[in-house]
């Protein structure tokens, strides 16, 4: 059977129809000269209609069935070439099958040469489209581009190559390959020359006045990028790019559009923690799936991670409109078939959440909503408790009292042995989880993160900030250092823990090694080749040197996923009620000292730092 609306898309462009008749031509060509090559000038004598017409139908059958003529002749690739050597070779099996049972006289050498003179003619044509395409591109005036080097020999480092004689707004000349095979070495690559690997970079860097350096590995490490960086800042205004991650990068669109600035998170990212698909299936395809906070960093790509599952609906609450409405914009053009609903709500408000929590009956609850800014809540204490402790709370009893399977709340490693208000918040948020997964059958979970790169307020913008204004980096101590993870990892984790948890757990990531932020900031600073410095102002209240991860290999509990450690939320003799009444009536008139003493009690761990002067 034909596939639908192929007649409909066939003469819906001309060019369709002049390919379809150039390769029919190419047909009949390819027998004629099977003829003349068989006979030569006897040729009239022994023509049968029958070559013309069998073959010809066969392949106009199957050519349209595999919609040949609909394809570019411009972009013709191998697979394209496959294609048409398939179509052509069962055209010829049918021609053989008709002589077979017709019985009638025929000439296998016309049959034979004929298919492959067939093939060569209209993969000619496609040669010469092609051709033609690409000395258009190299012909043509265009405007002075740099020379550019290409790190990597690989399919991505080939497919710039190939951009470069198809894109007549390409937009670099280059000039030399560099691949760590040492075997490509000397050889060429479309007319490219791969000078060396990696430790010859910075002599063809120079040789040849290379301006930009174009990263073409999408699993490169980023020691290596680091490198490479080193290397090229010694040479004055050689820039470095980097095509995205495979994950990352667009099938449908021009490669070389695709390559980027280096970022710090290509820096600082780690190896992509592989999930398990198949668990996260199971909680999320056909679920009704609550995102409390779904307009912040956090929130926002666990939506974009939960669309890909097929939830039967996806409610994202936020008392923030505009990111909310956008995060709808997005989601809704790229998942079209996402059941999708944005709710304003503010989670302090019980009658509204669970106005929510009746009308969708969540099947699971990712709560991520939450003040996290730690200056800010060291400030507004009562704030941070009314949000993310009471908050919490309200969600945390809907949840169980309309049937929830799962609560995964998002924590952070602040409320590890807390020195601030925000901190101390987010312990008592753990503290209420563990009490409710002892009142109902939700399971209830936690998830501790460290800092994530490039969130709403985290220290990358700013540092991105300040160096777009030309200003300062200002630094609070220089030997301050932090754990960093990147925002689709934070997600996948707490989906995974979603997945993985049977009630009372606290997950924790395998952080890897800390990061001074002195380095970072000098990283950014080389990164933009910025004339800026490096200020440090001290530290601020409630701020530590060294974040904490309740982390321990030898005592946490493993799990399916090597990235990923559980350990069970302390057990804690604190009366949740009788704190909770307490922090109610304090923060009707709230005093900042008599709260945080208060907080002192409710979570035990909890001591302000001494303060400090600030360093010069």
């Amino acid at each position: 059977m034909f596939r639908e609306n192929v007649i409909t898309e066939l003469f819906s462009n001309r060019r369709n129809i002049v390919k379809l008749i150039i390769d029919l031509g190419s047909v009949f060509a390819g027998i004629f000269l099977g003829l003349l090559v068989r006979f030569e000038g006897k040729w009239e004598e022994n023509s049968h209609s029958s070559y013309f017409i069998v073959y010809g139908i066969a392949f106009l059958c199957f050519y349209l069935f595999r919609k040949n003529s609909m394809k570019s002749w411009s972009y013709t690739n191998s697979l394209d070439v496959l294609n048409l050597t398939f179509t052509n070779l069962i055209a010829l099996m049918v021609t053989l099958a008709y002589y077979a049972v017709t019985r009638e006289q025929y000439s296998r050498t016309v049959v034979l040469v004929g298919f492959v003179l067939v093939v060569m003619l209209q993969l000619l044509w496609r040669f010469f489209f092609r051709l033609n395409r690409s000395y258009r591109v190299v012909l043509g005036k265009s405007k002075p581009k740099p020379n550019t080097l290409i790190y990597g020999a690989g399919e991505a480092g080939v497919a710039l190559l190939r951009d470069a004689l198809t894109n007549p707004n390409y937009p670099y000349h280059i000039t030399a390959i560099i691949d760590d095979d040492r075997r490509k070495r000397g050889t060429y690559i479309n007319g490219v020359k791969v000078y060396g690997d990696f430790y010859d970079l910075e002599t063809v860097v120079k040789e040849l006045g290379i301006e930009t350096v174009v990263i073409a590995i999408p699993t490169i490490k980023r020691d290596r990028i680091k490198e490479i960086i080193d290397l090229t800042k010694c040479c004055n205004n050689v820039k470095v790019k980097i095509l995205p991650g495979l994950d990352e990068i667009l099938q449908d669109e021009n490669i070389a559009n695709q390559v980027r600035d280096v970022s710090i998170e290509d820096l600082l990212g780690r190896e992509q923690i592989l999930v398990n698909g198949d668990n996260i299936k199971e909680i999320i395809e056909n679920k009704v799936v609550f995102v409390t906070g779904g307009a912040g960093s956090i929130g926002s790509e666990l939506a974009r991670q939960i669309a890909k599952y097929n939830p039967k609906k996806l409610v994202t609450i936020d008392v923030n409109e505009n990111d909310l409405y956008f995060l709808e914009l997005e989601l809704k053009r790229t998942f079209k078939n996402l059941d999708l609903q944005s709710e304003i709500c503010n989670i302090r408000e019980q009658d509204k959440v669970e106005l929510l929590f009746d009308r969708y009956k969540p099947n699971i609850v990712f709560h991520a909503a939450a003040h996290k800014h730690v200056p800010l809540m060291e400030h507004n204490p009562e704030e941070a408790i009314k949000n993310n402790i009471f908050g919490t709370k309200k969600v945390a009893e809907m949840a169980i009292k309309y049937g929830v399977d799962r609560f995964v709340l998002i924590s952070t490693d602040k409320a590890v042995n807390p020195t601030n208000v925000m901190g101390a918040t987010k312990r008592a948020c753990e503290i209420v989880v563990e009490t409710m997964n002892k009142k109902g059958s939700t399971k209830f979970m936690a998830v501790r993160f460290g800092n994530v790169l490039g969130s709403n307020g985290s220290v990358i913008p700013i540092f991105k900030k300040l160096i777009s204004e030309g200003k300062n980096l200002t630094l609070t101590h220089p030997d301050i250092t932090r754990y960093f993870m990147t925002i689709p990892e934070a997600a996948q984790l707490v989906i995974e823990a979603g997945a993985l948890g049977k009630g009372g757990e606290l997950f924790i990531l395998d952080m890897g090694e800390p990061v001074k932020i002195i380095d970072l900031a000098k990283t950014m600073i080389k990164l933009s080749n910025a004339n800026v410095d490096i200020e440090i102002v001290g530290l601020r209240p409630g701020e530590k040197l060294y974040e904490e991860l309740l982390y321990d290999v030898g005592a946490a509990q493993k799990t399916e996923n090597n990235k990923i450690f559980i350990t069970h939320i302390d057990e804690t003799d604190v009366n949740l009620d009788e704190h909770l009444k307490v922090l109610g009536e304090a923060i009707k008139n709230p005093k900042q000292n008599e709260l945080k003493e208060l907080m002192k009690k409710f979570v035990v761990t909890y001591k302000e730092p001494p303060q400090e002067t600030k360093v010069i």
